[in-house]
């Protein structure tokens, strides 16, 4: 079975504080990307063994240290099935990026799972939350609001969304990190105006009003960011913003022209 996991990024990330269990609370918008998207091949075998295999092009952890054999064993004990499963993920969304990777990679084998054995009762949500608080984004990647760790969500209809332009970074940045290192802003913008901006299709607005507060420490740590947002603000672009924990930048663009002209840019740098 082939099925595609897409990306994502946040036009919005507030930290609203910390929960008792250590997690952070955060409000966050959720746009779900077509592209880039990883490639999954996964076979079910029927066989009562169990075995999880996962593989890829590119260095994973292996097994039942990847997100994707958690998955796919969090989804075959809801369903009450025990078959071996084969996972080969073709990557194309960066790791350790900011963009949803594994989190979609674990939501695609628990869809999956259902597509073959039966749909569960809650859509495989429990499963996915399981592992890991994005994952259940995945299973209706649909632009949502996330709320507490971003696990409740909750969907929005009738946004505008800029055209967008991903520009990875070559060095990865893990969450733990990200979310160690926060640092006071006092930024005040708000979702509802964010939301509002996007409603009625005024771009300009919208570049002003995005957030994330975990980007501070990211800009503060790696130069390179501040090098690469200047590049694509001089190619046009309305507003440049890190994706989550980062470090993958996201640029908006007031048409898809100029998005095309700015990604032959960076293809040429």
């Amino acid at each position: 079975m082939k099925i595609a996991a897409p990306s994502k990024i946040n036009l919005y990330l507030r930290i609203c504080g910390t929960l008792p269990n250590g997690y952070h609370e955060i409000e966050t918008l959720f746009v779900p990307l077509a592209d880039p998207c990883d490639e999954l091949d996964i076979e079910f075998i029927d066989d009562g063994r169990g075995d999880i295999h996962v593989s890829s092009d590119v260095p994973l952890p292996a097994d039942g240290d990847n997100l994707c054999g958690r998955a796919a064993r969090a989804v075959c004990s809801a369903l009450k099935m025990v078959p071996s499963v084969r996972i080969f993920i073709r990557k194309r969304i960066p790791v350790a990026a900011g963009m949803g990777g594994g989190s979609s990679d674990a939501a695609a084998v628990i869809l999956a799972a259902q597509k073959q054995y039966g749909t569960l009762p809650d859509g495989g949500h429990a499963a996915a939350l399981a592992c890991g608080a994005d994952v259940p984004l995945f299973l209706h990647p649909v632009p949502s609001i996330g709320r507490g760790i971003g696990d409740r969500l909750e969907p929005v209809e009738d946004l505008c969304i800029p055209p967008v332009l991903i520009c990875p970074m070559h060095f990865p940045v893990s969450t733990p990190w990200g979310y160690r290192h926060i640092k006071q802003t006092g930024d005040r913008r708000t979702l509802d105006d964010l939301l509002r901006a996007l409603k009625s299709g005024d771009f300009e607005k919208t570049a002003t009003l995005l957030r994330n507060d975990l980007a501070p420490a990211l800009w503060d740590k790696f130069p390179l960011l501040h090098i690469r947002k200047e590049q694509l603000l001089d190619a046009g672009a309305l507003a440049v913003q890190i994706t989550g924990s980062g470090p993958t930048l996201y640029a908006l663009f007031p048409d898809e022209k100029t998005k095309e002209a700015a990604h032959r840019m960076l293809s040429e740098l």
